[in-house]
């Protein structure tokens, strides 16, 4: 009976963790794009953390500058882990304000 019971307290835990889990969206702001390798190195770094897509990909207000769109699983990424991973490619990064509301 304890086994069913442990089974079962178990079970609702997993499923409630996945139910918090949300899909988050935001804007990374990132410079110093001086060529077209830089924006494919970028990109690459940020899918190399766990669960980022890139929705999109506009030319910033300056030369050298680019904004990605990007969704990731807020469990698995955080927006920080996301810019550190650009940044250790030596590219600054910085998310934008979210200008939804």
């Amino acid at each position: 009976m304890k086994h069913i019971l442990l089974s079962s307290v178990l079970a609702v835990t997993a499923f409630a963790s996945a139910a918090f889990a949300e899909e988050r969206t935001v804007e990374i702001a990132v410079s110093e794009l001086t060529c077209p390798s830089c924006s494919f190195i970028v990109a690459s770094s940020m899918r190399g953390v766990p669960s980022v897509q890139i929705n999109d990909f506009v030319d910033g207000p300056e030369f050298g500058h680019g904004i990605y769109n990007v969704t990731f699983d807020d469990t698995q990424a955080t927006v920080e882990s996301i810019i550190e991973a650009v940044k250790a490619n030596g590219y600054p990064a910085q998310v934008l304000p979210d200008t939804a509301s």
